[in-house]
């Protein structure tokens, strides 16, 4: 580094002795003509331009130094505090050992985890008034940062249930992903990994900037509490605590299934957007969640079917996913949750409920077609499966 300092700064002085040189021969030539006044004027010029440049240059050079001092006492901060690198060996344990729940996390206090957050918060307002670059950041911090960013426990827990919270933390993360993804695209370049890559958050959920939607729940999210059969259940509103559960609920039901184009389930990156922007409501027995419905607002967008019935987004709200664990089926929980779309729409003030269903899944269309639901159309979804598309006017 300090090499690509000196031969920088030595190319500038050569270009500027070479000007210096430059403008000597037009005062030669000035001074023939006009006399010594305007020839002192020249040589003054040059001097203060060179002298202005040199000056610059210095100061540059302090700002380097100053930048990479404070980097260096905010990495010897980071090693020396305790509650920093408690946070630190949990999120590396989590890396190396695949731990997705919160398992790993029960001796660290939450205080400790709002400290690392507002440690890369710092470093994100160096950034932001243009101290250090994500480049002098990225060798010294980026690790841990992305250990923190990546983890599926942090985000659901922490992150993204408070999202606007956190504002200087996603725009750090937005140039840092950036920085990372242009540095492995370069063919020449060394390929630097980004731990935790298969939870990153996606350059779309970062654009269109959805953490600023945060997910406003009750503190008792308790829709109502009804019985099926002799049992009690209990629907709740989800939240993005509840991502591992609903994970784990469509991996059972896939299982089950005869075939698995039956159901098309929904990503990590689907869920976020709708635990922002939808209404996702699950049915637990005690605390086993045992059904889940995703139903998207009536706003634009790919994901509400209103394009395909050729209404406004805004009239129809969209069924888009209902699942029953396989050893809960038999309570009525989908017709449950079809009452529960109806009131949705009006509270929305949209007077249409949509839906798709597989011609394959008698069940999950009959109870659609008992509640009102009505057959419009059958044609090719979802990358290549064949759905009945379906309409309930309210």
């Amino acid at each position: 580094m300090a090499r690509t300092q000196y031969y920088k700064r030595m190319r500038l002085f050569l270009a500027f002795t070479i000007l210096l040189l430059l403008l000597l021969c037009l005062a030669l030539v000035m001074a023939f003509r006009t006399g010594e006044e305007a020839t002192v004027g020249i040589f003054s010029l040059a001097a203060t331009l060179v002298g202005t440049v040199f000056i610059a240059m210095e100061l540059k050079n302090s700002q380097d130094v100053t930048c990479s001092d404070m980097l260096i006492d905010l990495n010897n901060y980071f090693h020396e505090s305790d509650r920093l690198m408690k946070v630190y060996e949990v999120l590396e344990e989590c890396q190396m050992k695949g731990i997705t729940d919160d398992s790993a996390w029960h001796e660290v206090r939450s205080v400790e985890i709002a400290q690392y957050c507002t440690f890369f918060e710092n470093l994100y307002l160096l950034y932001r008034h243009h101290i250090a670059s994500i480049e002098d950041l990225n060798d010294l911090f980026g690790y841990r940062f992305f250990l923190f960013m990546n983890n599926p426990y942090i985000q659901e827990h922490w992150i993204l249930p408070t999202s606007s919270s956190y504002v200087q933390i996603f725009r750090l993360y937005e140039a840092w992903v950036g920085h990372r993804i242009a540095e492995n695209e370069n063919p020449e370049g060394w390929k630097r990994n980004i731990p935790g890559a298969e939870y990153i958050l996606s350059q779309d959920y970062l654009r269109r900037k959805l953490y600023l939607h945060e997910c406003q729940l009750p503190v008792d999210r308790t829709v109502k509490v009804f019985s099926a059969k002799g049992k009690e259940f209990k629907m709740c509103q989800l939240g993005f605590e509840d991502v591992l559960d609903i994970v784990k609920l469509q991996e059972r039901v896939v299982a089950a299934l005869p075939s698995p184009d039956m159901y098309y389930p929904l990503s990590r990156e689907e869920l976020f957007e709708s635990l922002h922007l939808d209404r996702l409501i699950g049915i637990y027995d005690h605390e086993h969640l045992v059904a889940m419905a995703l139903l998207v607002s009536n706003r634009p967008g790919s994901r509400n079917l209103a394009a395909d019935f050729n209404i406004q987004s805004s009239d129809a709200i969209t069924f888009d996913v209902v699942i029953v664990d396989p050893d809960a089926r038999g309570f009525g929980f989908h017709r449950t949750c079809i009452d529960y779309a109806e009131q949705v729409a009006r509270d929305l003030g949209a007077g249409n409920i949509l839906a798709t269903v597989d011609p394959d899944n008698p069940h999950s269309l009959n109870n659609f077609l008992a509640k009102g639901f009505s057959i419009v159309d059958t044609r090719v979804k979802y990358g290549g499966l064949q759905r009945h598309l379906l309409r309930r006017s309210l």
